[in-house]
């Protein structure tokens, strides 16, 4: 079987991503709370709702990227 290396630069940006995201769902909890009129402590209560979306965000992104890069492969041909 062949070994596969995931090179630091490839994680790093793997990482900005997921902080993209979380930054993203953070923002849609701001905008949900200022909209709605709830307290302000739900930016605090609500940060596992966040994570949630969060990697919903991140797996949908990730969805996009791999249908983006069978595409171009195919595109390529």
């Amino acid at each position: 079987m062949k070994d596969t290396l995931i090179t630091t630069t490839r994680k790093k940006r793997e990482l900005y991503v997921l902080l993209a995201c979380t930054i993203a769902a953070y923002i849609l909890n701001i905008v949900g709370i200022i909209k709605y009129g709830s307290p302000v402590k739900e930016l605090i209560t609500q940060i596992p709702l966040v994570l949630l979306i969060a990697l919903i965000i991140y797996s949908a992104l990730a969805i996009l990227r791999i249908a983006w890069f069978y595409i171009s492969k195919i595109w390529n041909k």
